[in-house]
């Protein structure tokens, strides 16, 4: 079998500079790059990462634990992280939660005691202090989509606040006055966000908030469609409805078959997270767009430059920009990119 000494001899560099090649570790110049990957290929070089791991004192994984597994909005993080890891030679384990903090503590537990070398996290402020507790250990953890209170670790997260206002902002201009709001699970950032951004686009033209309009969907379709159903119960009903994530969102459009009604004939509809389904909808759903793919890339690049070093002495919080996307469910005729 060859060795990184082989592929050293037969390129012209030092063994050393072929490791920075083979871990993305270092920058190597192109033209030597070059020529390291080519003898690698013409060689059949299999680097050893059982031995490679042992020699760094790490492990070349990264656990990653995301909340939903169902939800395509996390498909795409998660494709965008490892997009970035396997360019860095790096393997990525993944771990659903389904939203219950006891699974969430048990799969930080398992990644811990696998030495994964860092962490990209989908959190709750349940297990904040068992996160706190491996960072201060040494362990590089960044948390993606949500944020814990203090911003005291790397984060990485879309503007959602901003994203629900500008979404209820629209339905105002179309001159609805009775909105209402199915948001997410509690305790967790992006609902407290999505609902300030309800909130403030009300204040903003006059409108009074009514707590009766705001009604609790759990993020998921099931609990989106119970709380379309309160909403559509109430007298009068409201003119128009904001779903704060896809999947009440696709249950706010089963209760709405199941009411008989039409959208936006009868009730205006806007949503968050912009998926290719939503598009293919009749109406199409206007609907507030995240950079999921990009979220996913960041968190992995910030990650990385914490394994990779000197890390950054203070925690990092990245803040990308949403957009709207205006189709048929709000009561536009045409499709267009919104702002």
């Amino acid at each position: 079998m060859p060795t990184i000494k082989d592929v050293a001899q037969r390129a012209g560099v030092s063994s050393t500079t072929v490791s920075y090649v083979l871990t993305g570790s270092r920058f190597v110049r192109p033209d030597t790059k070059a020529r390291i990957v080519r003898a690698i290929e013409e060689l059949d070089y299999q680097p050893n990462q059982i031995a490679r791991s042992l020699r760094a004192k790490r492990t070349m994984t990264v656990g990653m634990v995301i909340s939903d597994i169902t939800n395509p909005f996390y498909a795409d993080i998660v494709r965008g992280v490892e997009d970035v890891l396997s360019g860095r030679h790096y393997s990525l384990i993944l771990c659903n939660t389904d939203e219950a903090p006891e699974r969430e503590l048990a799969m930080l537990q398992m990644l811990i005691r696998k030495k994964t070398d860092g962490l990209i996290v989908v959190a709750t402020e349940a297990n904040a202090e068992a996160l706190r507790a491996a960072n201060l250990a040494g362990l590089p953890i960044v948390l993606v989509d949500r944020r814990l209170p203090g911003d005291w670790l790397d984060t990485v997260l879309a503007d959602d606040r901003q994203g629900a206002e500008i979404a209820v902002r629209h339905l105002l201009r179309l001159g609805h006055r009775r909105i209402g709001a199915i948001i997410g699970r509690a305790g967790i950032s992006t609902t407290d966000s999505r609902q300030l951004g309800y909130e403030a686009a009300l204040v903003a033209f006059g409108v009074t908030v009514d707590p009766d309009l705001i009604q609790g969907g759990h993020s998921t379709v099931k609990g989106g469609a119970a709380a379309a159903r309160a909403l559509l119960d109430l007298h009068p009903r409201p003119t128009a409805i904001f779903a704060a994530n896809n999947l009440m969102t696709l249950g706010l459009f089963l209760t709405l078959k199941e009411y008989g009604l039409r959208s936006p004939q009868d009730v205006a509809v806007a949503g968050f997270d912009d998926m290719i389904w939503l598009s293919a909808f009749a109406p199409g759903v206007t609907t507030v767009a995240q950079p999921n793919y990009e979220l996913g890339t960041r968190a992995a690049e910030l990650l990385m430059d914490r394994l990779t070093g000197p890390p950054p002495e203070s925690p990092r919080v990245v803040v990308l920009p949403t957009r709207l996307v205006v189709r048929e469910s709000c009561g536009c005729q045409t499709s267009r990119p919104g702002s």
